[in-house]
Formats: C-alpha cells, structure tokens, sequence
C-alpha cells in the first residue's frame, strides 16, 4: 500500500477486524474508569472525523450503557452541571491543539482519551486505549473514522454485559451482528468502487451537494458532508432528514447534487425518504442513495448493508463519499489542494501539536 486515501478505504475491514479482536482488553480500560467514578453522564470530546465518529457512537452507547451520551467539540466544552461527568477525549492522530487544551483544562475530573498513535502528546498526559486503526497519513480519515466508531461500540458493549445493563443473549446477537458486518465489507467496498466507477465523469461535475440521514445515519451524513468538503473542495452540508425539510430543502436546484442515506424499510420515514429522493430527482441528475430496499433499485442506488444493524450501517453509508473523495479530485485537477490549504492554515494557526519524541 502506497498510503493514499484510497488504499486507506481498502484497509478498513481489516482495522475494524483489530478493534473486534481487541475489545476485551481495551473494554477493561473504559470499565474500570467506568465503575470506578459512577458516572451520570458520558462526555465524547473532539474535532473534525473524530466528533463526526463520537456522534455516532453516542446513540449506541446510549442504549447499551443506560447513560446520557454527549458529544461535543473540543473547543466548545460546555459548564459541567452534571454531578459526576466522565469524558472521554478523542483525537486519531492524538496532536489536535485544541483537544490537546481541552484535556489539560479538565484534568480534576475522570476522563480516558482514544487515539490512533501510540507516541502522541494526548498519550503523553492522559491514560489511553488506541483505535487500532494503524498509520493512516492521508489527511482526511476513512479506516479512522469507522475505526474509531467501532472501538467506542465494542467498549461499550463488553462494559454493557460486564455491568448488566444487557442481557447475555442481547451480547450475543450483537457480537454476531458485528462479526458479519466486518466480513461483509470488503465484498460492500468493491460493490462501491463498481457503482462509482459507472457514475464518475457525472459525480465529477458535482459543485454543491447536501448529505440527509437519520438516526445514527444523521452523523453519517456529516462525516459524508465533510468528506466531500476537504477533498472535492466544494461545498457540502449534512442534515438529520427531518431538519432538512425545515429550510434547507429549499435550496434544491438542478445544481445541488444529493447523497440520501436510507434507513431501514421499518423506519417510520422510509416512504418519505422515497419520496423526497424522488422530488430531488425532478430537479437535479446528481442524487444517489446508500442502503436500499425496493424502494430504491435505480443504477443511482448503492444496495449494501442492507442486512446489517442500524448502528453497523455506518460502515456502508459512508463509503460512497469516501470513494468520491479518494477519486473524483484527480479527475478535476484538485488532487492535494486540499492539503496544501491545510499547511498553509496550520503554519498560521497551529491546528496540529508537533509531538516532542
């Protein structure tokens, strides 16, 4: 591997493989600091991928751990009214400034960091559980992204069966579940790359898109939004499907392009999803769909996962933006302009920690 975004896409099934493999031992961090300060609420604390990913996992983590979940940014850590927060700070490359600060502005109260690197500055200051996802030096971050999604759903599911906040069987099924959604992604990757390749001189002419999902697939839309952003150079929005209507639809023009991450057909909304899709295909010919179902089966419509979970169709409803982010900027001529804003941005506002080895 070369080490460019797009071998990163490939080696997501088995960095999620890792983090499966491993979440006993890194489950027993969580638990102890768990147990040990009681907590009345859980505190997800991060930037960019990182808060897109603890978005995520706050539902989940929700309903196996009985527990409010609360992600926020690292620069915007609100007043503490909670008897007894537990945080829990999150940074892959574990060199984000203002995470950094974060940390060291709240250490009186019990807290953990996940990170991607072992040598970083937030290992240096803070007991820590690594995401396992291993070296990933593109900028924008695919294997850890879901990576890091999937090691805060395992450590909360082994906490939620050493606790007992679920039952032996519900462990069961989802320890199943994640197994199958691991061995299913390579073959769900390859199926992505085909449906893109049949749509990229068209995806090429994108200029603006909005990204919808909801539930768990409302953070999936802004990883997907921000994905488009910081390589496509364009610009991209992500909404809960419900907010959409309220405003945003109103900017649904023959230019806006649309990225629609379908739930489940027993959703309440699945036939309004349907419907909008089909209302934003009147207008533009830039709208696809991610998840399926037989309301969806137009060669627009990626048809993967559909067999999985909710909470494990984020592996899925997030590729389709990975891809058009690997691919699509060479075929505009915007390869690495992404990441020479970066530098230059990062010269003047020192964005990334420079770790002291």
């Amino acid at each position: 591997m070369s080490g460019t975004m797009y071998d990163y896409i490939f080696e997501q099934p088995m960095a999620l493989r890792r983090v499966f493999d491993h979440r006993k031992e890194d489950a027993a961090v969580f638990t102890r600091l768990f147990q040990k300060s009681k907590p009345g609420r859980i505190y997800l604390i991060g930037s960019g991928s990182s808060l897109n990913a603890a978005k995520a996992a706050a539902l989940a983590m929700e309903e196996l751990l009985d527990i409010e979940v609360t992600p926020v940014a690292s620069s915007a850590i609100p007043k503490f009214r909670d008897k007894s927060p537990f945080l829990i700070f999150i940074s892959q490359g574990g060199n984000s400034t203002n995470t950094i600060a974060a940390i060291k502005q709240h250490l009186q109260y019990p807290h953990m960091a996940i990170t991607g690197e072992e040598k970083c500055t937030i290992n240096d200051i803070s007991e820590h559980v690594l995401i396992r996802c291993e070296e990933e030096k593109a900028g924008p971050k695919t294997k850890g992204y879901v990576s890091t999604f999937f090691l805060l759903y395992c450590i909360s599911l082994e906490a939620a069966r050493e606790l007992g906040s679920i039952s032996e069987d519900e462990y069961q099924r989802r320890v199943t579940q994640a197994d199958q959604a691991i061995q299913q992604m390579t073959g769900n990757i390859q199926s992505a790359v085909t449906w893109f390749e049949r749509h990229a001189q068209e995806m090429k002419k994108i200029r603006k898109c909005i990204c919808v999902g909801k539930h768990i697939g409302q953070a999936a839309a802004l990883e997907s939004a921000l994905k488009l952003q910081e390589t496509m150079l364009i610009p991209a929005s992500g909404y809960e499907y419900e907010e959409f209507l309220h405003g945003p639809d109103m900017a649904l023009d023959e230019e806006m392009a649309g990225l629609y991450l379908i739930p489940e057909k027993s959703d309440s909304d699945y036939e309004r999803f349907v419907g909008l899709v089909e209302y934003h295909r009147s207008k533009s010919p830039y709208v696809y769909t991610v998840g399926g179902g037989e309301g969806f089966d137009s060669e627009k419509d990626l048809r993967i996962g559909e067999m999985d979970s909710e909470a494990l169709k984020l592996f899925c409803w997030c590729l389709p933006s990975q891809i058009m982010g690997a691919k699509i900027p060479a075929l505009t001529g915007k390869e690495g302009k992404g990441h020479i804003i970066f530098e230059e941005l990062d010269k003047i506002l020192a964005i990334k920690a420079k770790h002291q080895k």
